[in-house]
Order: structure tokens, then C-alpha cells, then sequence
């Protein structure tokens, strides 16, 4: 029996070893459960050092820049990622680099320059919160916050699509150790606004750190720009980009209809909540940085369906049991005292919004698919479709029943979103194998 053990054992460390997704993933997620890990070690400290409001307002305005950043990178990561597969040469791969480079920085001028100028900004502001806010203190900080996340995003994206692993771990945990330390610090020392403190300094590292490892890409880069490049990639982006600012009803209208009926305390209950459910996405982010180059460099589709089918049921079973775990951590840290008893309506709402994460974050498993197929426009029709479910179920639910409501109307959208991906991916699959008899395969 012992034998037989130690034969399993040795045998799983050599498929392990032989395996390049599994160890990809392997190193990827260990870095970004770190990360998170750190982020539950110090929440606690963020909840006394910030009053309710301030951490609901922080929060808020964060959701407000990650969700524009993914429209303003123009849907470039998508080129990038498909494109850098292409080609072997490294001096074509050093033009694409510089192209989506330049094409980022000179269509980001294009958007943000008028619209700080021209303070169109004020009328989103206007739109967005229905709770008193000193924009003008928050103005610049919200702009160079925005500019660092898009950057930050984009060279992550490239280390990924290079593959270089090493970089990566590097760049996480130079930023994991900077920001929170220093971060930690300025809260403690600095009076006044703690969330607008908490922008300045989260986001001034970060550009620090941005420049310090965008040397690892400027090296790779070919200063040749392709005007041919830019215009793919712009096209091959556009429906992305119009699927991100769909997105922003999707992902975000949650949060709006709280914002607007509620405060920033009932912000602050369901960002805890979404803090804890958010450790599925994170954990699926990493499988999609390992598992996306290796998906885009498989051309036999038939063994392709089949991987995704095989992931798809895998990740599943995972996500269940690891929900499970994060409400019962919740509950032992609310129990304990560990977590304030103010924020007690987070045990109602964490289940649901765990449910709600672990089908969002199946969903671009299918979504893939559609850059495969080179068919990114359904994601726009998609999208559409998703958004009307988003507004409407978040504007009827949360006018009734507040935080509860916001996590309901969550659940909906992401339901939606993956069952029609189910359905769209499938046809599309289908009606391939269909002009290739050799390849039988569907999904399941």
C-alpha cells in the first residue's frame, strides 16, 4: 500500500513536472494569493484607521477608476496577447510592443486631455455620486490614479504575454510591501480625509514602481511604428473596449443605485463583502494569465474544447469549496471581534456575492472563445443585452431592499452573462466542427 502511495506521489510530481499550465499556475497564483493574503491581514487595520464612510467612499472611487481604466486601455491588452503569439521574431514582436505603446498613450491624450481641459468630468461626477463629495480635492488625484492603473495594467499584461514569470513576482511584491507599508504609515500619521490620503500615496508608488520595471519592456521594444499594427489592433480592441464600457453598467450599476439610495456606510457593508468574495476572481486571474498564451497557441480545436471542458468542471468544484472556506473566515473574524459589529449585514450578503463570483469568474473561460474565433463583436452584443439585466434588476431590487438588493441584482447579471456565452461559444464551435468533420469534439 505504501508502494502503491509513493508511486501516486511520484507519478503526479512527474505530470506536474511535464505540465507547463500547472506550473505556470502554480507560480502565478502563489504571488497572487500573497497579495491577497496581505490585503485580509491588513483590513482590519484599514477599517479602524478609515471611519465607515471613508472606506465606502475609497472603495467607490476605486471601482470608479478600475472599471474606466478597462475602457481606456482601448481594449489594446487583447492585440497585445494575440499578436505577441504570432510571431517568433523578436524584432517583430519589438515593433508591435512600441506600436500598441505609442497607439495607447496617443488615444489616452486624445480622451483625457479634453476632458480634463474642458472639465467634462464634473458632469460624470455629478452623474456618479448622489452623496456630497469635494471633487475638486479629489481632481487631480483621480486623474493620475487613473493614468497609473491603466500603465500598471498594460505592463502587467505584457509580462504575462512574454511569459516572464520572474518579472512578475518582482513587480507584486515590490508592490505589495511599498504600497501597504507606506500607505499604513501616511493613514497613522496624516490627518484629515483618510480616502483621499489613501489615493495620494497608493497610487504614487505605484507610479514609481511603474516606471522602475517599464524598463524590462522599453529593452524589447523596436522603436519602428506600423501603422498597419495600429489600425488591427484598434479594430481587434474596439469591441472590447465597447464590451468595457458596457461593462461599467454591468460591474458598476451595483454599486450606483447603492451609492444613489443609500450611503456610503451601506458602501462600505457590501465592499467588505465583495473584499472577501473577491478572492475567486483573483485566484481565476491567475488561472487566466496561465491558461490564456496556452489556450491562443492551440490550434487543434478539438483538443482545445476539450481542455476548456475539463478546466471549466475543475474550477468549479474548486470555487464551491473555496467559498465555503471564505464565509466561514468571515464568520470566525466577525465572531471574534475582529471584524467591527458594524459591519454585520456582510454575513447576509457575502454568500450571494461568493455565488455571484464563482459564475463571473467562469464566464471568460467561454468568452475566450471569441478571440479565438476572431468574433470579439459579439462581445458588444452580449454586453448589450447584459446591460438592460444589470440597469434594471439593480434599479427595482436596491430601491427595495438596499445591500441585499445590490447582491441579487449582481447574482442576475452574472448568471446572464454565463449562460449566454454558454450558448453563443457552443454554436460557434459547433458550426466549425461542422466544416471540419475531422473534429467531433463540442462542449458539454
Amino acid at each position: 500500500m505504501i508502494n502503491n502511495i509513493q508511486q501516486q506521489v511520484k507519478g503526479f510530481i512527474k505530470r506536474y513536472r511535464g505540465n507547463i499550465f500547472l506550473k505556470r499556475l502554480s507560480t502565478v497564483l502563489i504571488i497572487d494569493i500573497f497579495v491577497k493574503l496581505s490585503g485580509f491581514v491588513l483590513l482590519p487595520v484599514f477599517l479602524r484607521l478609515m471611519t465607515q464612510e471613508e472606506f465606502g467612499l475609497y472603495n467607490y472611487i476605486l471601482s470608479i477608476l478600475n472599471t474606466f481604466s478597462l475602457v481606456l486601455n482601448f481594449g489594446l491588452y487583447i492585440p497585445l496577447t494575440k499578436f505577441y503569439h504570432d510571431s517568433k521574431d523578436p524584432w517583430e514582436r519589438g515593433k508591435l510592443l512600441y506600436t500598441l505603446s505609442v497607439t495607447l498613450v496617443i488615444t489616452m491624450c486624445a480622451v483625457l486631455i479634453p476632458l480634463y481641459l474642458l472639465k467634462i468630468d464634473y458632469w460624470f461626477i455629478k452623474l456618479l455620486f448622489q452623496n456630497p463629495i469635494d471633487y475638486q480635492s479629489y481632481r487631480f488625484v483621480i486623474f493620475f490614479s487613473l493614468l497609473a492603473t491603466i500603465f500598471s495594467f498594460m505592463l502587467t499584461n505584457y509580462f504575462y504575454s512574454a511569459e516572464r514569470i520572474g518579472l512578475i513576482k518582482k513587480y507584486n511584491f515590490a508592490r505589495i510591501i511599498a504600497i501597504n507599508i507606506i500607505v499604513i504609515s501616511a493613514l497613522y500619521f496624516i490627518p484629515g480625509d483618510k480616502a483621499n490620503t489613501r489615493l495620494i500615496f497608493t497610487y504614487a508608488i505605484e507610479f514609481i514602481l511603474f516606471c522602475f520595471f517599464l524598463r524590462f519592456l522599453v529593452k524589447k521594444m523596436v522603436p519602428r511604428f506600423d501603422k498597419d499594427i495600429a489600425v488591427k489592433s484598434l479594430k481587434m480592441g474596439f469591441p472590447i473596449m465597447l464590451s468595457a464600457i458596457m461593462g461599467i453598467v454591468i460591474n458598476f450599476s451595483d454599486k450606483f443605485f447603492l451609492e444613489r439610495y443609500g450611503d456610503f456606510r451601506a458602501l462600505s457593508q457590501y465592499y467588505l463583502a465583495l473584499s472577501f468574495a473577491g478572492i475567486i476572481p483573483v485566484i481565476f486571474a491567475s488561472v487566466q494569465n496561465a491558461w490564456l498564451p496556452i489556450f491562443m497557441k492551440e490550434k487543434d480545436l478539438k483538443l482545445n474544447l476539450t481542455k476548456t471542458s475539463q478546466l471549466f468542471k475543475k474550477l468549479f468544484i474548486v470555487f464551491t469549496c473555496i467559498a465555503i472556506a471564505i464565509w466561514l473566515l468571515f464568520f470566525t473574524l466577525f465572531q471574534t471581534g475582529i471584524i467591527p459589529s458594524k459591519y454585520d449585514g456582510v454575513a447576509y450578503i457575502l454568500p450571494v456575492l461568493l455565488v455571484t463570483n464563482i459564475f463571473a469568474s467562469l464566464t471568460p473561460i467561454l468568452s475566450n472563445y471569441l478571440i479565438y474565433f476572431q468574433k470579439t463583436y459579439i462581445v458588444s452584443v452580449t454586453g448589450l443585452f447584459v446591460c438592460v439585466v444589470s440597469l434594471l434588476s439593480s434599479y427595482f431590487f436596491i430601491r427595495r431592499w438596499n445591500i441585499y438588493g445590490a447582491a441579487l441584482a449582481s447574482l442576475i447579471s452574472s448568471v446572464s452573462y454565463l449562460l449566454i456565452y454558454y450558448i453563443i461559444v457552443k454554436s460557434l464551435a459547433q458550426k466549425y466542427l461542422l466544416h471540419n468533420p475531422n473534429s467531433k469534439t463540442t462542449l458539454t
